[in-house]
């Protein structure tokens, strides 16, 4: 019976992943730890003389359905769970490269619980990261994405709260 349920609830979410970016508004509301996530990352380009970085719908969709299969799923990893890649991901979550003559897109992932899921550890963690550093202070980019979830918001069983945050950074120009 349990196992029926997870497959039920395995299912159930990534039948919404594929229909809510079709249905999604242009209007995104982010958490509080989202809205600290972008602060974070802004105040450090600005300090590194770069560009703030200004939300996009497309971005957050795709950053939030990345989170949110990881914690269902139990994995960590930039592909999907089918393999599909994170920059395949942006496209079909509505960031595309149609009409544009430059498409470039980089992404950070990370989890914790407890006091190393608060945004500050993250960002901290990251900016301690080389790669993961080059892709916060990559120049080019001038659009970002957050998605934080948690498996604990019905998502799959764990023990204690643990956080996904996906950051989606990236820039189109036409």
């Amino acid at each position: 019976m349990k196992k029926r349920f997870a497959l039920f609830v395995t299912a159930a979410v990534l039948a919404a992943l594929v229909i809510l970016p079709a249905t999604a508004s242009g209007v995104i509301t982010l958490t509080p730890k989202e809205k600290r996530v972008v602060a974070l990352i802004n105040k450090i380009r600005v300090n590194h003389g770069l560009a703030k970085l200004a939300v996009r719908p497309s971005l957050v969709r795709g950053a939030r359905s990345h989170s949110t299969e990881m914690g269902a799923l139990k994995y960590f990893d930039h592909d999907s769970y089918s393999g599909e890649s994170f920059a395949r991901r942006l496209i079909r979550h509505g960031y595309d490269r149609a009409g544009y003559s430059f498409w470039k897109v980089g992404e950070d992932i990370a989890w914790g619980s407890g006091l190393y899921a608060t945004p500050e550890v993250i960002v901290d963690g990251w900016m301690h990261s080389y790669m993961h550093r080059v892709v916060i202070l990559t120049k080019t980019f001038r659009n970002i994405g957050i998605g934080v979830t948690s498996c604990a918001d019905g998502y799959g069983e764990c023990t204690g709260e643990v956080f996904f945050f996906t950051l989606d950074l990236g820039r189109r120009v036409r």
